[in-house]
């Protein structure tokens, strides 16, 4: 990686790709991933030319699709689960929260084949929120389950808020403190704590949280926690979208708490990389019916 640039994650890039525009979302397990339908919806509406393909692959091939990157097979990409740190270290250069977060979710790929690396999840966790009115007061207390790319964009946004704690909880204890390392390498400042992954270790903590993240694939029952045992005003956020209703989401809800799923997120972090690859005000209306219609009921 050539260089860091402190130029904000949500900003259209300054040369913006013409003509049609082949784009593709890389990851592993992704192959029913409602990205296309919503990218491609985005695409239609605003009247541009251009696709959007699902590269599910495994780490073994990931470096035949950087070099199909490199070459121009497509002049943008989104990255999911597991390649956000991955492909982060090879980019030739990283721009606003993917410089402090250490992953990437979006790249764009210059004429010259470098590979300009991007994070648009902290802000569109942040934005998700908001929208719903459940974003958490300054001085509140955080707990965030996850160590991976999705839990260094929540963590990141929290600490905007600012928040006066965030304690990260993942099953492997080191993976939540490299993930601290890695945040605080790329200048991340605020209290980040690690928990166990015990729910009897975390009953404090879980008692005096305002704001619960779940930031892996876990479901409710995989996860050290009970809705019905945080107090009334915290909130749950879960950045998953699949299967509807999200089990933990549904919990929370029934235990009256407030909570909100991936879905928002999902919407804005896909919006956000949309407009730094075309330069265009990005058709979220367009966008979020397609996302609907695509995950159902």
């Amino acid at each position: 990686m050539n260089s860091r640039s402190p130029s904000t994650s949500a900003s259209p890039v300054a040369d913006a790709v013409s003509g049609a525009l082949p784009l593709c979302l890389i990851g592993e397990g992704i192959a029913s991933s409602p990205s296309r339908v919503m990218q491609e919806a985005a695409l239609r509406a605003v009247g541009r030319e251009g696709s959007y393909d699902i590269v599910n692959v495994g780490p073994a091939q990931l470096p035949g699709v950087l070099a199909d990157l490199r070459a121009g097979r497509w002049r943008g990409a989104n990255v999911t689960t597991p390649y956000k740190f991955a492909l982060a270290s090879v980019c030739d250069e990283l721009e606003g929260d993917a410089v402090l977060a250490g992953a990437v979710n979006t790249i764009t790929v210059t004429g010259d084949g470098d590979l300009i690396g991007a994070n648009t999840d902290a802000v569109g966790f942040e934005m998700a929120l908001k929208g719903r009115a459940l974003w958490p007061e300054p001085e509140s207390r955080a707990l965030v389950f996850g160590a991976g790319g999705a839990a260094a964009a929540v963590v990141l946004a929290l600490t905007r808020v600012p928040v006066v704690r965030t304690t990260i909880v993942a099953r492997r204890i080191n993976t939540a403190r490299s993930l601290i390392d890695r945040l605080t390498a790329g200048g991340v400042e605020g209290d980040v704590a690690v928990g166990l992954w015990d729910e009897d270790y975390l009953g404090r903590l879980l008692e005096a949280a305002d704001i619960v993240v779940n930031a892996t694939a876990a479901g409710a029952a995989d996860l050290p926690l009970t809705p019905a045992r945080l107090r009334p005003s915290c909130t749950v956020a879960d950045v998953r979208y699949r299967p509807r209703p999200v089990d933990l989401v549904a919990a929370a809800l029934e235990a009256g708490l407030r909570a909100c799923d991936g879905v928002d997120m999902l919407l804005n972090q896909g919006m956000l990389s949309f407009r730094r690859w075309t330069g265009l005000e990005p058709p979220f209306d367009a966008a979020r019916a397609a996302l609907e219609e695509a995950l159902g009921p």
